[in-house]
């Protein structure tokens, strides 16, 4: 049966992380599987990457709030006069105020705002202190990125036991066959937002140790700043080595994946993540992975990384794998391996459209 399906993708241009993207493939894939169904878009202003119907309502920047303002009272309105069958909440915040037949989706990416409230400003923690509680009881399916990330739903709103989907992101790597024609250096690769839970301080740490060592060695970082990114810049400004610290900030896709198959090792301190789409990435790249020792690490690369203990053990697996780049080359294909099999999962919404 043909179905209306609304997506509320604000984050297709309030976001440039992986909440962005994670939507954009999400959008895509559902489109490509469930071609029955007429499909819609609620944005604040057009976007050009997909060929789908589009509802604009602009953010009022004059007006304080006026992002949440247009989710609880000028999309509802919106929606309920198209009345789709189903809506789809990309980011956290919202279905609201629907008409009762209408069938309310939300995705959940983490629970970071909540279960780390320090890591973010006040008004994103009181927010979803607020709302989200209410948002998962009256959603009629929930969809998260993780199985880890489902888990802590369940903790926190056990009335979300019965009615979670994981969906796993997909990316497809465009890889040219210049991608590794152009020398960088000799460098260790860090990708995401740089904010407090990427623990970017540590990772500074770990390279000062291996930088004293080894005088050709650089670490790159590719992120937008975030919230609470100044302890970050204070510490490479700080360090010994900070002309060897490099800060990309956002660059194309072409140049992203000329880093990461580049680079000595990708990486990855997080302290918490909802996925990690890096790692994806970073895996598809058939990179070598060394990653923070966290379920959701382990979830998404298997046995495809190197997990650390500490700082220490974090600066000996770097040192190790500077020293020994050869030894790791069947890692690196079980990281292909890992992230073919990932890109490969089909899209299973059967039970909610």
């Amino acid at each position: 049966m043909k179905k209306k399906v609304v997506f509320l993708a604000d984050c297709l241009i309030t976001q440039k992380a992986g909440i962005h993207y994670y939507a954009l493939q999400f959008i895509k894939r559902t489109i490509a599987k469930y071609t029955d169904h007429d499909y819609y878009i609620v944005v604040p202003e057009k976007y050009n990457h997909l060929n789908i119907n589009q509802i604009v309502i602009p953010i009022n920047s004059k007006i304080p709030l006026h992002l949440r303002v247009r989710n609880i009272w000028h999309i509802p309105q919106s929606i309920n006069k198209l009345n789709p069958d189903i809506v789809i909440e990309m980011a956290h915040f919202g279905p609201f105020r629907l008409n009762s037949s209408i069938k309310r989706v939300t995705i959940i990416h983490d629970l970071t705002a909540i279960l780390y409230p320090e890591w973010h400003d006040k008004a994103s923690h009181i927010v979803q202190k607020l709302f989200l509680k209410r948002i998962l009881k009256k959603a009629d399916h929930v969809i998260t990125n993780s199985h880890s990330t489902a888990e802590s739903i369940k903790e926190y709103q056990p009335l979300t036991k019965d009615k979670i989907t994981v969906v796993y992101p997909s990316i497809n790597v465009k890889v040219k066959k210049n991608n590794s024609d152009k020398n960088i250096g000799v460098y260790f690769l860090s990708v995401g937002t740089i904010e407090p839970r990427k623990n970017y301080i540590q990772l500074i740490k770990a390279f000062e140790k291996v930088a004293a060592n080894h005088g050709e060695v650089k670490l790159v970082i590719i992120g937008y700043k975030g919230w609470k990114y100044e302890p970050v810049l204070n510490a490479i400004k700080k360090s010994t080595y900070s002309d060897r610290i490099i800060l990309k900030g956002y660059i194309s896709e072409e140049e992203l994946i000329k880093y990461y198959r580049n680079s000595i090792a990708f990486v990855f301190t997080t302290l918490y993540e909802g996925y990690g789409l890096p790692l994806l990435e970073a895996m598809s790249l058939e990179s070598v992975i060394i990653s923070s020792d966290i379920a959701i690490c382990r979830e998404v690369c298997g046995k495809a990384a190197l997990f650390y203990k500490d700082t220490d053990d974090l600066s000996m697996k770097m040192v190790d794998v500077l020293k020994n780049q050869d030894s790791y080359a069947e890692m690196r294909k079980a990281a292909l391996k890992q992230s073919n099999t990932i890109n490969s999962a089909v899209i299973d919404l059967d039970n909610i459209l």
